[in-house]
């Protein structure tokens, strides 16, 4: 079954997920200049955001998954009408986003989104995000309306590649829709949201690179990528044939943690193709990205 692909840019997924980050840290190791970014922004914030940080802490990451399919549902793209529209959610229509998309969320109730989380995200929005909006809006507008040229011009699993550096999405009966998310916090890695019927994609992007002398975000993934010994390892085996994750584990014994640390970096560098459908399936080398290498490193020299 062939699933259709939308490409959908909106301010609200860079709400949820700069929030989620900040907060939770949990793959913050994996972005780059992340924990210098914490840092600046926990000297810009006033005081009362340790009452909302604190307390949002104690609960699962799960919840996020129900403000990103309630951003699916928003009328506007600007995020204080998502807000207005949270506010305005009844048990009734709370009950059917999260039946509807299969999210199993006992604990996480209208009245925590209500009194927690729509106060401490209008609290991020006012403290941070719309200050910082005008530097990074403007770039991922661009790149959706790029990708969206690309969907009458090649595949919906070449595009999903494309858009992830590496992330393929084989075709399944229970997945309808595939929503592509330009985001900017989570350079260089992607962020996915599994629902029921439908995969939401956040995926990087990155600044344009004004300088000709410095090294383009990629060359500099490509090189920094190869500078592990355990990397070069992983590489040379999935270079044979394609791992599941505990199989790589298995050749190359390393913790979980570390080991989805160095998969983050090749895949964020383009060398290695995962095969994702809600979980990591198979991982395989991308021989793309070796050619990519030589290509960035010669136009970057002879530039």
């Amino acid at each position: 079954m062939t699933y259709h692909v939308r490409i959908d840019y909106s301010s609200v997924y860079e709400l949820i997920g700069s929030f989620m980050l900040f907060v939770h840290r949990k793959w913050i190791r994996n972005v780059e200049n992340g924990m210098e970014w914490a840092r600046s922004i926990e000297q810009q914030l006033p005081p009362q955001w340790n009452a909302y940080s604190e307390k949002i802490r104690k609960h699962s990451l799960g919840d996020f998954d129900m403000l990103y399919a309630l951003a699916l549902e928003r009328n506007h793209n600007d995020i204080p009408s998502y807000l207005e529209q949270l506010e305005r959610l009844t048990p009734d229509e709370w009950d059917r986003v999260r039946q509807e998309n299969g999210l199993r969320l006992p604990s996480f109730r209208l009245e925590r989104c209500l009194e927690l989380y729509v106060p401490a995200l209008r609290f991020w929005y006012e403290h941070y995000i719309r200050l910082s909006l005008p530097e990074w809006e403007p770039i991922l507008q661009h790149d959706a309306e790029e990708k969206r040229r690309l969907l009458d011009k090649i595949k919906p699993q070449d595009l999903i590649e494309l858009a992830t550096n590496g992330v393929v999405i084989p075709e399944h009966e229970s997945v309808d829709e595939v929503i592509l998310a330009p985001m900017w916090h989570y350079r260089p890695i992607n962020n996915n949201c599994t629902f029921r019927s439908r995969i939401l994609v956040l995926y990087p992007v990155d600044k344009p690179e004004p300088d000709l002398m410095v090294p383009s975000h990629n060359l500099r993934r490509m090189t920094e990528a190869l500078a592990d010994e355990k990397r070069l390892r992983i590489l040379r085996l999935v270079g044979q044939k394609p791992y599941t994750f505990d199989e790589i584990q298995e050749y190359i014994p390393l913790s979980t943690g570390a080991l989805k640390h160095h998969l983050a970096v090749l895949r964020s560098a383009g060398y290695i193709r995962t095969y994702w459908n809600g979980k990591v399936q198979r991982i395989a080398l991308r021989p793309e990205g070796l050619a990519d290498l030589s290509a960035f490193l010669e136009a970057y020299i002879h530039s």
